[in-house]
């Protein structure tokens, strides 16, 4: 992989991890078009700047996290299954570019969904993380967002833009250590420790601190429709390359 390469695929995981467009299937799509065989060792590489970003980005929020740990842990189960007991079969799809196409437009209904939320609780019954929870596991497939999923339930549940946000990246920080311990194996450590790479894992770092403040932005003002509109073109580009 060239330094452009992985500077380019740095870039796109620090993006669209918090962005609601799927990081799993930009970074399929651009090693597609790299030619490059996809590295789930280097997925894993990448997503543990992106946790680092996310554990700046909420250092402030420790009370939250804390405060709906229970919420946190339950919703965290299903993602947690899918992950021990399909972990192959999610392999398997993560690298068939063919059904991106797919999953981007499964991706751009959740996201439209959220147009008329008009939620505002603060307080996140045991239920609504349940529900949560299974929405998150079914993001795992590459092309639905993780983020999108998770803030639109929550906002189709009646939570609050604020809520979602907070609650959606307390409940990222489980799974992506989740990710990292059950793909440690993939991951030779031995090979990201160079300049190359090492610069890339900054960049997905501070990228990542970017792309959370413009989530944000956009959730604030109930706009994280948008992305839908983008996720829903591209998989209309992609069908029309075939």
């Amino acid at each position: 992989m060239s330094l452009i390469q992985t500077l380019v695929l740095a870039f796109v995981q620090g993006i669209t991890e918090f962005l609601p467009v799927s990081s799993s299937g930009h970074l399929n799509l651009f090693q597609h078009f790299f030619g490059l065989t996809p590295s789930l060792g280097f997925d894993i590489f990448l997503n543990t700047a992106t946790l680092l970003s996310v554990l700046f980005f909420f250092r402030l929020r420790i009370k939250f996290f804390f405060s709906h740990l229970p919420q946190i842990v339950i919703a965290s189960i299903p993602a947690a299954f899918v992950g021990i007991f399909l972990n192959d079969s999610v392999e398997t799809i993560f690298s068939n570019y063919s059904l991106l196409p797919i999953f981007f437009i499964i991706n751009s209904s959740i996201l439209l969904t959220t147009k008329r939320s008009k939620g505002e609780k603060s307080d996140i019954t045991i239920l609504q993380a349940i529900i949560i929870g299974i929405s998150q596991a079914f993001a795992i497939l590459p092309g639905v967002s993780r983020a999108g999923t998770t803030i639109a339930t929550a906002l189709a549940l009646g939570l609050s833009p604020e809520t979602a946000f907070n609650f959606s990246f307390s409940l990222f920080i489980p799974a992506s250590l989740g990710a990292i311990i059950l793909g440690v194996t993939d991951l030779d450590l031995t090979s990201y420790l160079n300049v190359q790479y090492l610069t890339s894992f900054l960049l997905t770092f501070i990228v990542g601190i970017f792309a959370l403040n413009i989530l944000q932005k956009f959730l604030k003002h109930r706009q994280i429709w948008f992305f839908g509109i983008y996720t829903l073109l591209l998989a209309l580009f992609l069908c029309l390359l075939g």
